[in-house]
């Protein structure tokens, strides 16, 4: 049966030199700030991004509470999930989800496939922030852990404040969000699949009871 993770005494885990050389840390780090750069750039946009498609601003609305409610549930679920199953496999998961909302936006043409969107991006994106804040504990400790962490989230500050940047960009040289949705929804794609192959660490002064696959 799987174990549940057990804290780590307040000395033990890696220094935040250490954790900065592993490949998890530029990860999750990365998987976390793709996020944050598509949902700050689709959050100042959505009601444009829809109209383009055809849709009026009743529909953006729609798409607001489909999104906080399904993320709310990513939310449950991948603290659920989180303790069942290994993190990198977790992350895979929620990027795929994630990819795949940003590659179908530019084709949605239904009230129906709008929401299946909006409900996509809200599930990936509350897995995705349940991963990043349980991660560095987890896998790194607590010896260095603010550190740690801020520097993770200064990569998700960084990236949420180009988002808004790269789709006005996108727009101005090509007329359309579109070209923009397709590379960051690559993009995601294959950092999802290089999570599948990234262990996690085990860092010096403890040993993680991780679930297994």
């Amino acid at each position: 049966p799987h174990q549940p993770h057990l804290p780590h005494p307040p000395d033990s885990g890696y220094t935040w030199q250490q954790a900065m050389v592993t490949p998890a840390f530029w990860l999750f780090g990365i998987g976390a700030a793709l996020y944050g750069l598509v949902a700050s750039g689709i959050g100042l946009f959505n009601e444009s991004i829809l109209a383009e498609r055809g849709f009026g601003a009743d529909v953006y609305y729609q798409t607001l509470i489909v999104t906080a409610m399904t993320a709310l549930a990513g939310n449950f679920g991948g603290g659920w999930l989180a303790m069942r199953m290994p993190l990198p496999a977790l992350l895979a998961i929620s990027l795929f989800v994630l990819s795949a909302g940003l590659a179908a936006l530019p084709l949605v043409t239904t009230i129906g496939q709008v929401m299946a969107w909006a409900t996509a991006m809200g599930l990936g994106g509350g897995l995705v922030m349940v991963l990043f804040f349980s991660v560095w504990p987890r896998v790194y400790g607590r010896r260095h852990l603010g550190l740690i962490q801020g520097a993770a989230q200064a990569m998700t500050v960084l990236a949420s404040a180009v988002g808004p940047l790269l789709l006005a960009w996108c727009v101005e040289w090509t007329g359309s969000y579109a070209a923009m949705f397709y590379l960051l929804g690559g993009i995601i794609a294959v950092t999802a699949a290089i999570a599948t192959v990234t262990p996690l660490p085990v860092a010096p002064g403890f040993s993680q009871t991780t679930p297994s696959a």
